[in-house]
């Protein structure tokens, strides 16, 4: 038979470290200590192979040291730059950060939403997929501080930090007619796309659009052409996701569209690659025929873009 192992006591493990349990709690809760004490308390520990129950460190009003997280996708660069903001100012504060991604599905957060809120955690970083679809089940984390991060007016009286889209969106339009782009497309990237090109500038007036980055910059966009007194083109617009097929495809569709093209703005590199290689098999140079914008970071140098840096790590410091 197996060495039983024995559950000890706050009380047994004061005694054997000779430490006081107010000293004790005040290590478990990462406070500072003498030296000495942390000395003897980490010996024992080593010992008895003691932990401290966080279930009962909550009841007593102390902190689980674990922050949650919520995103929709762990591996888009966006989200993995905000979740590493995040993860290096959480281990500032001694806290760990417990990451869930719903993979872009409404359905996968609604689940996610609901383990969390079985867990114990000292706080919430609330990225959604971009609707507010779970807004009820979101609730359930009342009692502890809850933030809402890279969305824009999700949940009333709840802390949201993002970015300021409509005003980049404008600033990258106005850039490209400054260089003399008039034919510019958007490609504007959801998880879940809810409408087509044609319903795009009726969709970007309504509420439901609010919480939408790429109808943000949507806004923008048609705010600097209407400025330039350059007619918004339904055939310029595509609706799609966020990865290099999706961008593939935009770029046949807008040659199938038979029309002028000198300028594109995209919301990921991603989708930029895509676009890029497929017009460049069509005959096109970059940048030179046709200058693109994208709303991330260049990491492949084989095209050539300028980017709208996002600040997106920032993003996730000032979240925890």
């Amino acid at each position: 038979m197996g060495k039983e192992i024995k559950n000890y006591s706050l009380k047994e493990i004061s005694d054997l470290s000779g430490v006081s349990i107010a000293t004790l709690s005040r290590y478990f809760n990462g406070q500072t200590i003498r030296k000495a004490n942390e000395i003897k308390i980490e010996e024992i520990l080593k010992q008895t192979g003691y932990r401290p129950n966080i279930a009962a460190r909550i009841m007593k009003g102390s902190s689980s040291g674990v922050i949650g997280l919520i995103i929709p996708n762990i591996t888009h660069p966006f989200f993995s730059e905000i979740t590493e903001g995040i993860i290096e100012e959480a281990r500032k504060n001694n806290q760990l950060v417990l990451v869930t991604s719903s993979n872009g599905s409404v359905e996968n957060e609604k689940q996610d939403i609901k383990q969390l809120s079985n867990s114990i955690l000292d706080g919430l970083i609330y990225i959604p997929v971009a609707k507010a679809e779970n807004i009820p089940e979101i609730k359930n984390f009342h009692n502890i501080p809850l933030v809402v991060t890279a969305r824009k007016n999700i949940i009333p009286n709840i802390p949201h930090i993002y970015h300021a889209g409509e005003k980049g969106g404008y600033l990258a339009t106005k850039y490209l007619i400054q260089m003399g782009r008039k034919k510019i497309a958007f490609i504007a990237s959801f998880w879940e796309v809810p409408c087509n090109n044609k319903e795009l500038l009726k969709f970007s007036k309504n509420k439901e659009s609010f919480p939408f980055s790429s109808i943000d910059r949507f806004r923008g966009y048609v705010k600097a052409l209407n400025e330039s007194q350059i007619e918004i083109d339904e055939n310029l617009l595509i609706t799609t996701g966020y990865d290099y097929v999706n961008g593939v495809n935009s770029a046949s569709l807008l040659d199938s569209r038979l029309i002028e093209i000198d300028g594109v703005i995209a919301m990921s590199e991603a989708v930029a690659d895509g676009l890029a290689d497929k017009l460049k098999s069509l005959g096109y140079k970059i940048p030179e025929d046709i200058s693109i914008i994208i709303f991330d970071k260049t990491v492949n140098n084989s095209n050539y873009y300028t980017n709208i840096e996002l600040h997106l790590k920032e993003m996730g410091i000032k979240s925890v």
